[in-house]
């Protein structure tokens, strides 16, 4: 999923992913909606957290939202354990 809708946008690997998370939630299409929509408030579509994320919470819910962060806490853990923190 990642390689096929995210691989070639311009946004980092952590938002990649999120946004992938996002994605296998809510659906593709639902989410490159809610980057226009972004896009159309001035916030950044290629950044989940307090951007993409902000709509997708109105127009969506907090189900999608909850997901991601739910995935993403365990990123720093990971990160540490890898040797790949800071």
């Amino acid at each position: 999923m990642m390689n096929r809708f995210y691989a070639n946008e311009p946004m980092t690997k952590l938002n990649m992913g999120l946004f992938t998370f996002a994605s296998y939630n809510a659906g593709p299409g639902r989410i490159a909606q809610m980057r226009r929509l972004a896009a159309k408030r001035g916030l950044d579509p290629n950044v989940w957290y307090n951007n993409v994320e902000v709509v997708a919470s109105e127009k969506i819910g907090r189900q999608t939202v909850q997901y991601v962060s739910s995935i993403y806490k365990y990123y720093p853990a990971y990160q540490i354990d890898r040797g790949t923190a800071g």
